[in-house]
């Protein structure tokens, strides 16, 4: 019977949002790359305290999907580099999933899971991961 396939269980969530940028001290000469746009996807790769439960459940990600959209909202269609939580860090998609990470571990911990990964794509073609 196919319930009886060993392995690990994991779910994802994903957000969407529109948002500009800029580096700042990009070029050799110090001085900081121009504001410029993406098409952003955040992916949280998520577990369960349990690997599978009796009802066939490993992590049930209401509480995470809802969070998330929280923060995809608190970001989109803004200059990131203005957000609050960003004043003086620069706005790299590393920093993102870190950011993203944060707003995120305490209502997945409380809901008994973790996160295993953050993927965040600044555009179609570049992405970056952070791994807790």
């Amino acid at each position: 019977m196919f319930t009886q396939e060993n392995g690990k269980f994991y779910v994802r969530i994903e957000g969407r949002f529109e948002s500009a940028h800029f580096l700042y001290q990009y070029f050799a000469d110090g001085s900081d790359e121009p504001i410029h746009g993406h098409s952003w996807k955040v992916e949280v790769f998520l577990e369960g305290n349990t690997n599978i439960r009796p009802d066939g459940i490993s992590y049930d990600f209401l509480t995470a999907r809802t969070k998330l959209m929280e923060l995809v909202h608190s970001i989109d269609h803004i200059l990131i580099n203005d957000h609050p939580d960003f004043k003086g860090i620069n706005p790299t998609s590393e920093n993102v999933a870190r950011w993203f990470y944060s707003g995120l571990k305490e209502d997945v911990k409380s809901s008994e899971g973790r996160i295993r990964r953050i993927v965040i794509h600044e555009g179609p073609e570049n992405l970056a991961y952070f791994e807790p």
